[in-house]
């Protein structure tokens, strides 16, 4: 096990009625704030209506920014900037998935920093000294978010991902200010998220786990027992949910799942490697391909090309989340049964298992490996070049 620091700093309200502290944790940071949200969902199951309810019993006032993305985009987010330097705004608040919170962040990064946000996003991922970046971002906006969606687990992190049509990038930044001071989990919010969405985020809660679990960090057992277990779970109450929108239960795991899949605490003591998002984040910037669905497709690929580095923690994956029977066979071959039921079980959520199938044209594909690795190689459970990534695509292809 590796040495670590830990420490998380958001204040989670999780479960049935929570939504109703709302205005409450606010206030603790003042009374203006920008209001972020996607476009038509939040209005239809009537969580909208509910926010902004307790945003005028609470004497809070607002401004909105509606329209974000799946896949958030830089030009609303420098819209946010703008709202809240014209308006003294002290407060960004998110309602949805991962996609909103993700803006929260960028906004609530952008309205301290000089300079334009996009700058801050391409500086993180140039491999200099961090003393020699200009746009490092060191202070933000509060943030707080209301979940709707399981999946990222943004509400837990200090991550933000964001792309910018324009140059057909999609970059992250990640830094500590960058954590919500609070999140509002209540797994009544999920009930109406279409079928696809609650598909696309079971298996992006998945790889989450799964960029931290294929590690050749040895000595860690009490983290591979956790995310075991959370997969296990993950597994079990994906496809409960879907059968039945409006079982609690099954979207109150997931939340508490996709929360924790992405959280420091199961990264702790490990390398993690998530070469797979690098990739996966190439190809959504080009055709806007759902996060989760192309995590779905290229993960599979992913874990067969670099399987022979290790292949004993494949092994370990299939036996003990996947109950596979060794009967003698070799951990290469267990391994590669346990890929393949990962691959049938996304598949039995309705999703596709090739990005053709996804109407993902073969032809970006080389554009898509050369930008993946335009800062240097990426990953760490196998160190992957232009081509490894080109292979890859091309496996699933």
């Amino acid at each position: 096990m590796d040495n670590f620091v830990y420490q998380r700093p958001v204040r989670t309200l999780f479960g049935r009625g929570q939504l109703n502290n709302l205005a409450v944790e606010i206030k603790r940071y003042g009374t203006r704030i920008l209001l972020t949200y996607g476009r038509h969902h939040i209005q239809h199951n009537g969580t909208y209506g509910r926010v902004v309810t307790l945003l005028k019993a609470g004497g809070i006032e607002w401004y909105e920014l509606p329209g974000v993305h799946s896949n958030p985009r830089v030009d609303l987010v420098r819209q946010g900037i703008a709202l809240c330097r014209e308006h003294d705004l002290q407060f960004v608040l998110s309602i949805g998935g991962g996609s909103a919170c993700d803006t929260a962040k960028a906004i609530a990064a952008g309205v301290k920093l000089p300079g334009d946000i996009w700058q801050a996003y391409i500086d993180f991922h140039t491999r200099i000294p961090e003393d020699e970046k200009k746009y490092v971002v060191r202070e933000a906006l509060p943030t707080g978010v209301v979940m709707t969606k399981a999946g990222t687990g943004s509400d837990f992190d200090m991550t933000s991902v964001l792309s910018n049509w324009e140059t057909r990038e999609k970059l992250m930044i990640i830094y500590p200010v960058l954590f919500p001071r609070f999140a509002i989990c209540d797994p009544e919010l999920s009930f109406s998220l279409p079928a696809d969405q609650t598909a696309y985020g079971t298996a992006d809660m998945m790889t989450h786990v799964f960029e931290q679990y294929f590690s050749h960090t040895a000595d860690a057992p009490a983290q591979d027992r956790i995310k075991e277990g959370l997969l296990k779970t993950i597994i079990e109450t994906g496809p409960r949910a879907l059968a039945n929108p409006q079982d609690y239960a099954a979207r109150a795991n997931l939340l508490y799942c996709a929360s924790w899949a992405c959280s420091q605490l199961v990264q702790l003591g490990v390398v993690n490697d998530w070469s797979s998002h690098l990739i996966e984040h190439e190809v959504t910037a080009i055709t806007d391909l759902n996060h989760g669905l192309g995590m779905a497709i290229i993960y599979p690929g992913w874990m067969r090309y670099v399987i022979t580095e290790s292949p004993t923690k494949f092994a370990q994956y299939a036996e003990r989340v996947w109950g596979i029977a060794r009967q003698g066979r070799s951990d290469l071959e267990v391994g590669l049964e346990g890929i393949e039921r990962t691959r049938q079980f996304w598949s039995a959520l309705g999703i596709p298992s090739t990005l053709s199938a996804a109407h993902v044209d073969a032809a970006i594909l080389p554009t898509a490996a050369r930008q993946a690795v335009r800062f240097g190689p990426i990953g760490s459970y196998r160190t992957l070049e232009e081509r490894d990534v080109l292979n890859i695509l091309q496996a699933v292809a």
